[in-house]
């Protein structure tokens, strides 16, 4: 019977048992769909991976929720990368940075791994372009689906869909006391339906008032839709909230950068950092999007089929 290694990894952290858990199948040739997909649901984290061999990039990487695939995700680009440096599976130098591209759902995009001593010390993705979708006004419906008190989301900036990966809805809260009462997941099927009408399945609520004092903003991120009640790091919409942040004068670029360091997972018991950088040109037009952090690997395992 064939056999798959895999490892499982903690991504936006560098401390064990933090971040957000991510399993990889550094070789998943002979892996079909129907079997991938039965592998995430048996791992049962946020997100899988499967390494493939391309013809267009460095690598093909397919993801996978326990519900379904997906086409690009954040920490599970950063933990893949991480760990096919950090195993050997790349041709990397001692010191510097590489630029390595994969193939993903949402099209070939680069990668940067910056390597120290012969070690992955941080990984960078870049993700597509800010896309702006609906906005949502009904302030009260939104604190009701999210299970917050009433007033505890703001009306200004409206809580909008922004896509740099996938499209995620950003939810602006008053304080930290705010976001931190909400039940993980929201209210569950209510809040499914209200993302489902604003065509996401994710929640990204943040406060800029944060736990640590060297963060920007601190935030939750629900998807009770796809299994995923409450992520611990969400690197794909941490890009997204970025975009959201620079459009509405929140951040501010110096020298044609934003950065925003997003805290995240505090609430789980996950507690996960994310480094965003948001250039800009001379007119403020966001040019790139950038997400990046570091990673641990607790587990190497096999599957046997």
């Amino acid at each position: 019977m064939p056999t798959y290694q895999f490892y499982q990894l903690d991504v936006f952290t560098d401390v064990p048992l933090g971040g957000n858990p991510l399993a990889v199948f550094p070789d998943g040739t002979g892996l079909d769909t129907k079997t991938m997909q039965a592998l995430a649901r048996e791992k049962n984290l946020s997100e899988s991976t499967f390494v493939f061999p391309s013809n267009e990039a460095t690598r093909k990487v397919r993801i996978f929720t326990p519900a379904a695939e997906v086409p690009l995700a954040g920490h599970p680009t950063i933990g893949t990368w991480w760990l096919l440096a950090e195993f050997g599976y790349l041709d990397l130098p001692d010191d510097g940075v590489t630029r390595v591209t994969q193939e993903v759902g949402a099209g070939i995009l680069p990668v940067y791994i910056h390597t120290k001593n012969g070690a992955p010390e941080r990984v960078v993705m870049i993700q597509m372009l800010p896309q702006y979708g609906r906005s949502i006004s009904d302030v009260s419906r939104l604190c009701s689906a999210l299970g917050a008190s009433s007033g505890a989301v703001l009306s200004e900036p409206a809580a909008q869909v922004v896509d740099t990966a996938l499209p995620q809805l950003m939810v602006p809260f008053r304080s930290l006391t705010d976001l931190a009462a909400l039940p993980s997941g929201g209210s569950g099927a209510g809040l499914s339906q209200l993302l489902r009408e604003v065509g996401s399945d994710c929640a990204m609520c943040y406060s800029v008032e944060t736990a640590q004092s060297d963060s920007t903003v601190h935030c939750r991120m629900f998807a009770p839709g796809i299994g995923v009640p409450e992520d611990p790091a969400t690197g794909s919409a941490a890009g997204a909230l970025g975009a959201y942040l620079v459009r509405n004068g929140i951040v501010k670029s110096e020298n044609g950068v934003a950065r925003v360091t997003v805290e995240q997972g505090l609430e789980i018991d996950r507690p996960s950092r994310i480094d965003v950088e948001i250039t800009t040109d001379d007119a403020d037009a966001i040019t790139e999007v950038k997400v990046g952090g570091r990673a641990i690997t607790l587990i190497k395992g096999e599957a046997t089929l």
